[in-house]
């Protein structure tokens, strides 16, 4: 059991130099920014910046073809960072969760549930921002579109008036219409990039104001009057929307509580009578128990996400 602890220890501070190296090197920093402005030079090179420990995963990856998150993933769930970055950072999670279980239990078995959960647990934080970063979209709209609404009465023409509103408002509404702009001087239709804003975003009501732009533009009208109606409209069905989560906060601030009360308590017995917990981690019995109960644990956390997680 010494042995283990130690290794389990040794582990840890290995990992957090490794994610000092990793991570905290000034010229990594910066990686994503400097992979974005890579140019081709004149005879079709290019510069980029990297570390073997970066060219080593993107080995890796492309030898097995795994692909664990897109651009466009992280893009929307609002991360700056490349693809590389977060696989490096999943791994390096993985281990020092490895390392930790090995270190609290003393147990191979239960420190490798915890690196294969370290991956999912990243996946599942994505998601969240994904989510958070929509609803912040969603109740920025009203805003928007009076904005939008006031550019188009002052003379500008549609994408004008959409850089204009771009350029006031924050992320992740800045963001998006900017990109619908640099598209259109690109070429394309500004239609499209309108809907495939709304896709990304699963905005129905920026998808209303995309067909209202559209059925303007074939029937022509006043786009401002138009667009005074729909802001009306989201701005009551933000207003209901507010309603709904402040009902629903209770009923989610217990479902948290469900969901830490398991784990804080099984870490407290853990510090505080070891010997208790260790059959949980060293005997037969113990760990199918403990497989039953992560298998339980995480169809109860769907059950209080489903339940609580109201859509208009």
């Amino acid at each position: 059991m010494t042995s283990l602890l130690s290794i389990g220890v040794v582990s840890i501070l290995v990992s957090v130099a490794a994610f000092g190296y990793v991570m905290l090197q000034p010229e990594l920093a910066n990686l994503r920014s400097e992979q974005m402005k890579t140019e081709a030079s004149g005879d079709g090179s290019q510069t980029t910046t990297s570390t073997p420990v970066y060219d080593a995963i993107e080995r890796v990856l492309k030898t097995f073809g795994l692909k664990p998150f897109t651009e466009e993933e992280l893009s929307l769930a609002g991360i700056k960072s490349s693809v590389t970055s977060v696989v490096a950072t999943t791994l390096l999670i993985a281990f020092v969760a490895f390392a930790a279980g090995l270190a609290l239990t003393g147990s191979f078995f239960f420190a490798f549930i915890l690196l294969l959960a370290a991956p999912f647990l990243v996946k599942m934080y994505v998601g969240v921002r994904t989510s958070r970063r929509r609803a912040k979209f969603g109740l920025q709209m009203s805003e928007t579109m009076s904005q939008f609404s006031s550019a188009l009465k002052s003379g500008m023409n549609v994408p004008n008036a959409l850089g204009s509103v771009a350029a006031e408002m924050e992320e992740p509404m800045g963001e998006e219409l900017a990109r619908i702009v640099n598209e259109t001087r690109l070429g394309r239709d500004l239609i499209d990039g309108m809907k495939d804003t709304a896709a990304r975003m699963d905005s129905a009501d920026f998808l209303w104001v995309t067909e209202a732009v559209a059925i303007q533009r074939e029937s022509g009208g006043r786009l401002s009057e138009i667009l005074d109606r729909v802001t009306e409209t989201i701005g009551q069905r933000n207003e209901l929307r507010l309603k709904v989560q402040s009902l629903a906060s209770e009923g989610k601030a217990s479902a948290v509580i469900l969901m830490g009360l398991p784990v804080a308590v099984g870490l407290l017995f853990l510090l505080i009578n070891r010997p208790y917990m260790m059959p949980l981690f060293n005997t037969g019995a113990g760990k199918i128990l403990m497989v039953i109960s992560l298998v339980l644990y995480v169809l109860g956390g769907l059950w209080l996400r489903s339940i609580t997680k109201v859509k208009l």
